[in-house]
């Protein structure tokens, strides 16, 4: 059998492409049954109840982002392939953190529910609480499987443990048992999705103690997490900042409308992953790290944009028929928060390749700043202008990009913005366009109609096309287009 030419065998970049959008495919699939899943919940639930979920839910994520201690983004970027040794150790530490969590859950949990308000909260997250330890030794299992490029097997682990989840929680609200019945779904959720990818992978969880490889880690971890647990704090902005003054119900819709646009941007998740470890393995190669923060800001722009926009110009008849008027209020707060993560999508390769290049306090740096003004901001509008408040927050914290755009600039050199900026621009105001007016609907069309949108369009075309486009190479010229 004849070896494929070189010149016939695809490119880091088109292959990074071809496999992200195949997994963006399946995470549409994901979307859609989420999207039905939380419509047919939330309408039974109500915001007050689902308020209380929401609470008690954020604060379980902060806790299983705080256990996994950046294992598994240490696993996902190394350039060689980890050890047997490397393994075991990853397995060991993401279990202890598991066990001591789900027990300082169990111990605070009656302090959390004084401080909120909000009384049905304890109890749900002592149910979340015993997920944990399952949903971190499922992290290396997904690292083994993405380290791979097996983005199909990654993509139906998460599709098939929402099927359960969604198996388990729709007849136990419809007969009753209230928001505990999402506590129960999702410790179910976590344990298939444990079993699963372990099955995709061909491994069981296996355990060690390296004390060299240990000590990386946590070296490693401290400089990553330091970062990573001050920008996963936003996730307790609602809980912790609004419940106290706003109440459940305000909690709900505020989480409701969090987690449409978590749901609606899920390809920030995927193309961050993807950019850690692509750029992971271009660190010596500086320029070639430029182009891909350019190329990943311009797809993400486009793609979580055209989704916002969509959903920000017609949700308002899904929100009104399936989940009923008394959810109306959620697209009111949409266009503010829609326009952050609109932005963290954007400057997501910024922060995968601060990550990539192990500046972690860099990146703790820019997150930190991002986490003082949009918290601030919030705590001092929402006493001023009410629950709307929260949006104002998040229109703060954009300055903080100015930051992670300094950095990144400090290693590498500026990536090229004049696409980015034009798609972002054009988003941002088609967003608003209650506020500003229907004119404003034109604005994102009359953005793609620029000749740089359409050069970069006729580009990321030809990729799909596996044909070489004539687009200008990078410069180092701000402006000008990318190759």
């Amino acid at each position: 059998m004849s070896e494929t030419p070189d010149s016939a065998k695809p490119t880091l970049r088109e292959s990074t492409i071809k496999g992200g959008i195949y997994l963006v495919g399946r995470h549409a699939f994901s979307v859609v049954l989420k999207l039905i899943g939380v419509l047919l919940i939330t309408r039974f639930l109500g915001p007050s109840d689902y308020g209380a979920y929401v609470s008690a839910y954020a604060i379980y994520q902060y806790s299983y982002l705080l256990g996994q201690a950046g294992v598994s983004v240490y696993l996902l970027r190394l350039p060689e392939e980890p050890d047997t040794k490397l393994w075991k150790s990853s397995y060991s530490i993401l279990l202890l953190n598991g066990l001591f969590l789900l027990a300082l859950i169990h111990i605070l949990s009656g302090y959390i529910g004084d401080y909120t308000g909000i009384e049905k909260t304890p109890d749900i997250i002592r149910i979340l609480a015993f997920a944990l330890p399952f949903t971190l030794m499922t992290f290396p299992a997904l690292a083994k499987l993405e380290r791979a490029l097996n983005y199909k097997a990654v993509a139906m682990v998460e599709i098939f443990a929402q099927l359960g989840f969604y198996i388990v929680a729709v007849p136990l609200v419809l007969t009753g048992f209230g928001p505990k019945a999402l506590a129960v779904s999702w410790l179910t959720q976590e344990v298939f999705a444990f079993a699963l990818a372990h099955y995709l992978c061909r491994s069981l969880p296996s355990f060690g103690w390296d004390g060299a490889w240990v000590r990386t880690i946590v070296r490693y971890a401290l400089h990553f997490c330091l970062g990573n647990w001050i920008w996963s704090m936003r996730m307790l902005v609602n809980p912790l900042v609004v419940a106290p003054v706003m109440g459940a119900k305000v909690v709900g819709l505020i989480g409701l409308t969090v987690g449409i646009l978590e749901m609606l941007s899920i390809i920030k998740t995927v193309t961050w992953r993807i950019s850690l470890v692509v750029l992971g393995k271009l660190q010596d190669a500086p320029e070639k790290m430029r182009r891909g923060v350019t190329e990943a800001m311009e797809l993400q722009t486009f793609s979580v944009g055209v989704i916002l926009l969509g959903f920000g110009w017609f949700g308002s008849i899904p929100v009104r028929l399936v989940f009923g008027e008394q959810w109306l209020p959620v697209m009111d707060y949409y266009p503010y928060i829609a326009l952050g993560y609109l932005t963290v999508a954007t400057f997501n390769a910024h922060s995968a390749l601060l990550s990539a290049i192990d500046k972690n306090l860099d990146l703790a740096a820019f997150t930190a700043t991002h986490i003082l003004l949009f918290a601030a901001t919030t705590w001092v509008t929402i006493r001023v202008v009410g629950p709307i408040g929260y949006g104002y927050g998040e229109l703060a914290g954009l300055l903080a990009y100015l930051v992670a755009h300094a950095l990144v600039t400090r290693h590498i050199g500026s990536p090229n913005y004049r696409v980015t900026a034009i798609w972002w621009c054009g988003v941002a105001v088609g967003l608003f366009w209650k506020e500003l007016g229907v004119w404003a609907i034109a604005v994102p069309f009359l953005a793609l109609a620029t000749p740089p949108s359409r050069k970069a369009l006729g580009y990321y075309i030809g990729i799909m096309r596996k044909k070489r486009s004539a687009r200008t190479p990078v410069t180092d010229t701000p402006g000008e287009a990318v190759s």
